[in-house]
Order: C-alpha cells, then structure tokens, then sequence
C-alpha cells in the first residue's frame, strides 16, 4: 500500500522523523504457491520523496491501521487542498474506520522479553499531513509467492 503525505516542520527535525519513520518494519503476509501456506516475514517500509515535495510510504495494507497510529494520524484531515491533491496523486481517502482502529493501537511497545522497545514516528516540530492511500495489487510472484506487490 501506497500513504502519501506531507511532513512540515524545522528541517532537521524533518530529517529525523525521515530517519526513523524508515526504521519501522512491517508484517507482511505471503502465501508459498506449492504449498498453499501462508507465510509471515518483516519488511521495512519504505520512504520515498514525491511529485510537488510529498513523501510516499510503502508497507503492507494489512498494516494500514497501526503505520497510522506509529506515524501519529489518528484524525481525519479534512481540506480542500488535501481533497484536490488527491486527485493529482490518484489516491483515495481513508475509511473512517481505519482512523477509528488507529486510536485504538499504542504507537509505543515495551518488548517483555527484552530491554528493548518501538517507538512512535511523532516528532516535535513537524506536522505531518495525509493526502490519501493507494493499493497495490496481489498476484503471483516468479519467486513461487502470491503476495502483494509493494
């Protein structure tokens, strides 16, 4: 799946939350064709720099809800601006429900079995704003996989 958004801020604070929103890894569920299994893996998500200054992020669609509540969007953005440019991105708007989940998730995780933890994408002096989503399609891979096609 496909979040474009904006980050706005102070520049090196935007450089941070660049560096840590692609720090996050992602289950991402694949079914082995031989075997009909699924199979569960960790990918990173990926960051990348779009058309008109906007970031898109790729990660597995399963995990839309949770990317949301890590990245700190637990509120619908409702403007005009954000309404046309999701038409230039070819995007559509979040179902409300997935807000709704996003609220529900902890964006910060104390790892019981260690010392370590996950933390949040939400950086002081950065505001980060959803232009909307696109899905990928799901089909069978050379590599013996039908998966998503991130």
């Amino acid at each position: 799946m496909h979040l474009y958004l904006y980050a706005r801020g102070i520049l090196q604070q935007v450089k941070l939350w660049e560096a840590i929103t692609q720090n996050h890894f992602w289950q991402w569920k694949r079914t082995k064709l031989k075997t009909g299994k699924e199979e569960i893996t960790l990918v990173q998500g990926a960051l990348r720099p779009s058309v008109l200054g906007a970031y898109e992020y790729i990660f597995p669609e399963d995990c839309l809800p949770e990317v949301l509540a890590v990245l700190g969007i637990t509120n619908k953005q409702r403007s005009f601006k954000l309404a046309v440019l999701r038409r230039v991105f070819g995007a559509r708007a979040i179902p409300n429900k997935i807000y709704e989940e996003a609220k529900n998730i902890k964006p910060s995780i104390i790892l019981n079995e260690s010392k370590r933890g996950l933390h949040h994408s939400k950086i002081n002096g950065v505001s980060v704003h959803v232009i909307g989503i696109k899905k990928d399609r799901f089909a069978k891979h050379s590599c013996g996989y039908y998966q998503e096609w991130l």
